[in-house]
């Protein structure tokens, strides 16, 4: 367990020292607070319309569904194309500067290993998603969201955040080449997002199946306020099929020396 905390701290810290998380930091949080501030002023604007003339047959506003959601709805497409990038260099640089080998030879197991760069990766994350949670954490301040829908949706977030970070660092662990860590683990997600789309719930055995493979499916239900077993089943079978992954590309290499 030690030995997994101090990997997690390294990592965590080699993250914060790299220009490149200060970047995607900045990047992250200006398009948040623009589709953010964008979001709100829809909803001031159908508030005031709907005050003027009537909100007869029209759904009422609400903060959760019509900003909330659809902000952390956003929020999920970036941190698709963000967290590749992050996850890139937890293994393929180690052996890109040839400082692998050390690792992979110590008294430290494979699955140590990568819980403890897995680890470093999501307290990272877990900092980028308490900082896409403070424009809608400040609409409290002013309304009365659906605190459990709220709630929900980032329980949401953080779940398929999860899945990202594991995804990223089992394409991290097939090369020790950085960039093509960041294709490699961008094109897994981009498939298993897109895979919604090609999919469809109501449709045939293949479609429902090609339906429920995909992120967007379980995540809705979270932006929706609905928890269900099967949603956090499925975020957490990627992330264990991913790290298990990672690990057996590990084990493969330490055993061709």
């Amino acid at each position: 367990m030690n030995a997994i905390g101090t990997i997690a701290f390294r990592e965590w810290r080699t993250l914060f020292l790299s220009p490149l998380a200060w970047v995607l930091l900045a990047a992250m949080g200006g398009i948040n607070a623009y589709v953010h501030q964008v979001l709100l002023n829809e909803f001031l604007e159908n508030s005031m319309r709907m005050g003027m003339f009537g909100g007869a047959g029209v759904p009422p506003l609400s903060i959760s569904a019509d900003i909330i959601a659809p902000a952390l709805g956003n929020s999920a497409v970036i941190l698709l194309m963000l967290v590749p990038l992050m996850a890139m260099r937890l293994i393929a640089d180690e052996k890109r500067r040839e400082s692998w080998p050390a690792l992979a030879s110590s008294p430290v197991t494979p699955m140590q290993i990568i819980l403890g760069k897995y680890f470093g990766l999501m307290l990272f994350l877990l900092v980028v998603i308490g900082m896409v949670a403070l424009p809608p954490l400040t609409l409290f301040l002013f309304g009365k969201p659906d605190v459990g829908r709220v709630a929900a949706a980032f329980l949401g977030l953080i779940l398929m955040t999860s899945a990202f970070g594991a995804v990223g660092l089992a394409a991290s662990s097939m090369t020790k080449n950085p960039f093509v860590a960041a294709v490699a683990g961008f094109g897994a997600l981009l498939m298993l997002w897109i895979a919604a789309w090609m999919g469809d719930p109501s449709g045939g055995l293949l479609e429902r199946a090609v339906s429920y493979i995909s992120f967007v499916t379980h995540f809705e239900n979270f932006l929706k306020g609905v928890i269900s077993t099967g949603d956090l089943a499925y975020y957490l079978f990627i992330t264990a099929l991913a790290l298990l992954f990672a690990r057996q590309r590990l084990m493969a290499e330490r055993l061709s020396g």
